[in-house]
């Protein structure tokens, strides 16, 4: 699994738009974050206050992640054993998170969530078990 992908480390930017007084409006269009576009989305709304969502990791697939509404906590855990932070305050900030970065998400009260992948699902590519991606971590130390 080590020689197959290079790990890349999960990282915050700012979403394109404009604001005048009848809103605000941000697109994205990043080619080289998705070279193929967007193949799947996803939103997380009405989590319970103290649970977590995600909890698992991907083989191959990349996301981005937004707050549309609220604030996101996230942890990340890298496949070199980094553990990364992050606080999504608006819409206007994203989170990347490649492939082999295991992610703990925490919702304030009203958080959407939005999700973009760069594939479609498939189970095969989860990593649910905390235990099996930390032995992952070792073969990248």
């Amino acid at each position: 699994m080590s020689g197959s992908l290079v790990a890349q480390s999960p990282f915050v930017f700012t979403i394109p738009g404009t604001s005048n007084a009848s809103g605000n409006i941000h697109f994205w269009e990043d080619l080289d974050l998705f070279p193929n576009g967007i193949q799947r989305c996803f939103w997380i709304s009405q989590v319970k206050e103290g649970e977590t969502r995600g909890n698992h990791a991907h083989r191959r697939e990349s996301q981005v992640l937004v707050a549309l509404s609220g604030s996101l906590q996230l942890e990340v855990h890298s496949v070199q054993a980094q553990v990364f932070k992050f606080d999504l305050t608006s819409p206007e900030q994203a989170l990347f998170i490649p492939p082999l970065n295991w992610l703990v998400a925490r919702f304030s009260p009203e958080a959407v969530l939005l999700g973009m992948s760069d594939r479609v699902f498939s189970e095969d590519d989860y990593i649910r078990d905390f235990d099996y991606f930390e032995k992952l971590q070792e073969s990248y130390k």
